[in-house]
């Protein structure tokens, strides 16, 4: 792919977002999503979708989980406007009952984030360059990180009462006004509960209160300790009152993935060694009990397993699962990393999409689960694959996720979910995940695939950066910004939403939280018939 090519894309995935931007804007502003096939915005209020509906608070949910995108693709201007509405008209003091894991890495994560943007020393300048329209546009920034800070403490305060359960493990849904209802379901999934150390232990660094840590970590030991002996396996669905496991089966795929993503990540975050090495066997247990290779294929997947044996269960896989090759890498296995994103680059090479579930022994989606809604995890793992090998393979496989994007999705209101991958029958749907990581990363692998001084992003230049563009017309003069005046990649980690962190201690780092050295290769995975 020629420099131009990279420098096109990047320019289309900007392009992207303002379509989809403006189309909130116009058609949804201020309710949570917008829906780009009947162009009206997503009551939160009305529950049309059920437990999907969850996610909605009526706290401007797409502008919260997506203003970072805006600064990192240097949206100045739409960055500034978020911040002064989320300044001027949030609150969290409203009688709605939401998904506490969705509202913790979506809204938390997003007001923390944005918080990051406007406070790091690096960043000062791009903050400023946003507040360019302002009076006084120091004075502005200081406001919009007072906001940023009261609104997060005031959310995670909120949240607290879900974790008032005798395991310490919260509950699914918080009401954010009244706390848990009495009536509530005891029933919730280890990715749900113990993704949330992340926000939880930058609020306590950020306000003193170690209640969030506390609580969070607390949740995140009692799904560990309760972890078969045998496999060292989470289960995926627990009570939140007896700590019993709802389901025999498990994988890395929906209702688990993200609790192993968090013990690297907090464990980075927190520069924890103990739970880093727990983190760190966690993955390892849960790639070599489930991973499966094709036969006929030979196709490196990861399917379901009973959690107390390891025996194989079922040979369902979810689009969530396309994450695992990035979680892999970050443990330090490039090889499985390699593998296993091969596997899910099959399955959307056929229906230029990842459907929700993929039937492997009929090779064919499920007829319930057919429907794609614009995941960002193959994107994801094909920028930290592309960071880490510098392979150009994987800015093929953005440039042909941007085509479909644009191809099958895109509306005159913003990027419409796929109803049917099968048919490419569009469903009424744009999830604010859409704004916070999909086009993030998509912008990212190409954005950082040039030269430095053609970049919009403010990350630095890495040890890399002299092999990424041969074909630039100036690779003799990187152009990289001094230091003090850019992010690290090395320093900085995604959460499970895509929002950053930075890391204090990055010395063993490579980008986006990376181990230089972590997981031994692991145990090639065994062959047989379903």
């Amino acid at each position: 792919m020629s420099y131009g090519q990279r420098l096109a894309l990047r320019d289309a995935v900007v392009e992207m977002h303002g379509h989809a931007h403006r189309a909130y804007m116009a058609h949804a502003f201020p309710h949570d999503e917008l829906m780009p096939l009947s162009c009206q915005g997503r009551r939160w209020d009305k529950r049309r979708r059920g437990t999907l509906d969850d996610a909605l608070g009526g706290y401007l949910m797409t502008l919260v989980d997506g203003a970072d995108t805006m600064l990192t693709i240097g949206d100045y201007e739409s960055f500034a406007a978020t911040l002064d509405v989320i300044a001027a008209t949030l609150t969290f003091d409203r009688d709605v009952t939401v998904s506490t894991f969705e509202a913790c890495i979506r809204v938390l994560g997003g007001l923390l984030s944005a918080h990051y943007l406007v406070t790091a020393d690096a960043l000062r300048p791009a903050a400023l360059r946003a507040a360019t329209n302002a009076s006084d546009p120091a004075a502005a920034v200081d406001r919009w990180a007072r906001s940023l800070r009261s609104l997060a403490t005031d959310l995670g305060r909120r949240l607290l009462p879900a974790f008032d359960t005798p395991t310490g493990i919260p509950a699914h849904r918080v009401n954010l006004r009244r706390g848990v209802a009495t009536s509530e379901s005891r029933e919730t999934c280890s990715a749900a509960a113990g993704t949330m150390l992340l926000e939880m232990s930058r609020l306590s660094a950020l306000t003193g209160d170690g209640r969030f840590e506390a609580a969070a970590r607390r949740a995140l030991d009692e799904l560990w300790r309760r972890r078969s002996k045998v496999t060292d396996l989470v289960g995926s669905t627990v009570h939140t009152h007896t700590g019993q496991w709802l389901a025999p089966n498990t994988g890395v795929g929906a209702g688990v993935d993200s609790y192993y993503e968090y013990m690297v990540k907090a464990a980075i975050f927190l520069d924890d060694a103990p739970l880093l090495h727990r983190g760190l066997a966690g993955v390892r247990a849960a790639h070599n009990e489930t991973s499966f290779r094709d036969p006929a294929s030979a196709l490196l997947w990861n399917v379901e397993v009973y959690r107390d044996s390891g025996r194989y269960f079922g040979h369902r896989v979810s689009a969530l699962q396309a994450f695992w090759p990035s979680l892999l890498l970050m443990a330090g296995d490039v090889g499985a990393a390699r593998d296993t994103f091969k596997a899910y680059w099959s399955v959307w090479r056929k229906y230029k999409s990842l459907p929700e579930l993929f039937d492997l022994s009929k090779n064919d989606v499920l007829t319930f689960a057919k429907d794609s809604p614009l995941r960002p995890e193959l994107a994801e793992s094909a920028l930290h694959l592309y960071l880490k090998t510098r392979d150009a393979h994987f800015l093929v496989v953005g440039r042909e996720l941007v085509a479909a994007l644009n191809n099958i999705s895109r509306v005159p209101c913003g990027f419409a979910s796929i109803a049917d991958a099968t048919t490419h029958r569009l469903d009424d749907r744009m999830d604010s995940y859409f704004f916070a990581e999909t086009l993030k990363y998509l912008f990212l692998l190409f954005d950082l695939s040039l030269e430095p001084a053609d970049r919009r992003s403010f990350f630095c230049c890495d040890d890399d950066d002299d092999d990424i563009a041969d074909d630039a017309p100036y690779s003799d003069a990187k152009g990289c910004p001094p230091a003090g005046a850019c992010v690290r990649l090395d320093r900085t980690l995604f959460s499970t939403e895509g929002h950053f962190f930075e890391v204090p201690f990055p010395e063993a780092l490579g980008p986006f939280g990376s181990l230089k050295a972590g997981l031994e290769p692991v145990c090639d995975a065994h062959a047989g018939a379903m």
